[in-house]
């Protein structure tokens, strides 16, 4: 999916695969700094085979149709651009498990 990446230093509308085994959307260190995305902590994060790595975690927005949000990515090796669960959620879409296509989804509310 096409996403508008913003940072401190403008935007670029980017080419993500979506990753619902991913909790936040991954940037690459050269697209974060290109964009003024600047980390300010850092973490351990785990690889889907099983090994961990240290990250960064950033704060940038990301803009999806009427949706603009800010968010927290994470900036970790590798140039693979991934779009996480939490973005999913700011920007209030879902994917559709029978055909791999991303909705609209409407926000819970529990209480009033």
């Amino acid at each position: 999916m096409t996403v508008r990446v913003h940072g401190t230093n403008g935007h670029r509308d980017l080419e993500m695969l979506v990753d619902t085994g991913a909790l936040y959307t991954k940037l690459s260190p050269s697209l974060a700094r290109e964009l003024g995305i600047t980390p300010n902590e850092v973490i351990k994060v785990s690889l889907a085979d099983g090994t961990s790595r240290e990250a960064s975690l950033a704060d940038a927005v990301i803009e999806y149709g009427p949706s603009k949000r800010a968010v927290t990515v994470l900036v970790g090796p590798g140039d693979a651009l991934l779009l996480g669960v939490t973005t999913l959620e700011a920007l209030r879409l879902k994917v559709n498990p029978v055909d791999g296509t991303l909705e609209p989804a409407a926000p819970y509310l529990y209480a009033i």
